[in-house]
């Protein structure tokens, strides 16, 4: 897996962290801002490098791994919100996280916001499963 797709994933997983911590710990707009900002440029970078990558096989791999994030992320991702709508004591514990917000949102617009992260959070580790993968099976 060349250099740019793991400091993509590093960045991913920094994105998501901290905007699950955003909707915990209140933080300056300022701040907020700033750190939207470098979301929107992480997530046009990762779009270009799909198709300005420095070569096929990177291209290549990239297409892979978004196929394996829509194919089996999606899914992943329906089955553990079913999971947890069946199961009261996940839905406790975000009921929980979410009460000890300090951001001035409402409990439940934190929960929300949470299981967006969540949601996502696991998209983006398919994805990178799937990169990996396709880069394991190639050499």
């Amino acid at each position: 897996m060349p250099a740019s797709a793991r400091s993509q994933y590093g960045v991913a997983i920094a994105v998501f962290l901290g905007a699950a911590l955003f909707f915990v710990v209140e933080v300056p707009f300022f701040v907020t801002v700033l750190f939207t900002t470098l979301c929107v440029a992480w997530s046009g970078w990762v779009f270009l490098s799909i198709f300005r990558g420095g070569d096929e096989l990177q291209s290549a791999s990239l297409r892979y791994s978004l196929a394996a994030a829509s194919g089996v992320g999606v899914p992943v991702s329906i089955a553990l919100v079913m999971l947890m709508v069946a199961m009261p004591e996940l839905q406790g514990a975000v009921t929980d996280i979410a009460a000890f917000s300090k951001s001035g949102l409402s409990p439940a617009v934190v929960g929300f916001a949470l299981g967006i992260v969540f949601v996502v959070l696991v998209q983006s580790v398919v994805c990178a499963i799937g990169n990996w993968m396709w880069w394991a099976s190639k050499r």
